[in-house]
């Protein structure tokens, strides 16, 4: 049975890399056990890389980027023109739910690769029928 995807999205890495996080202890637990097949898209990255950045510093910022590089087998999804009216759709069809950009992104990308689990904090990535991991208790 081929293993189930998982896609990172920018509440994990912040998670995972600031301790005071309330989810940190949940995003340790899930990087100490990486799944075969894992994703994030440059759209997170970009995201996650302005938020350390601007909310914790360019040390912060840094340590993700190096983060991100060694995480053995994760695929970076691409932006390019295609995507971007694939987003533009996306948002079309949540009008009203005043989602991001970078999450009508990351709907796409978990549509179109079939992923069925997200790794985040962000509950509109639920919306059309992912699991999102972890869950506070």
């Amino acid at each position: 049975m081929k293993a189930a995807a998982v896609f990172l999205d920018s509440g994990i890495f912040v998670a995972f890399l600031d301790r005071s996080d309330a989810y940190h202890l949940p995003a340790v637990d899930l990087f100490a056990a990486p799944p075969r097949r894992w994703y994030t898209s440059m759209a997170v990255v970009s995201e996650t890389y302005g938020w350390f950045l601007h909310r914790l510093g360019e040390q912060a910022a840094r340590q993700f980027r190096e983060c991100v590089a060694a995480l053995p087998g994760l695929q970076l999804l691409p932006l390019d023109a295609a995507h971007h009216i694939a987003v533009a759709r996306k948002l079309d069809r949540h009008r009203g739910r005043k989602l991001t950009y970078v999450d009508a992104s990351s709907l796409v990308w978990l549509e179109r690769r079939r992923i069925p689990e997200v790794w985040g904090t962000d509950v509109d990535l639920a919306i059309e029928g992912a699991r999102v991991r972890p869950r506070l208790v």
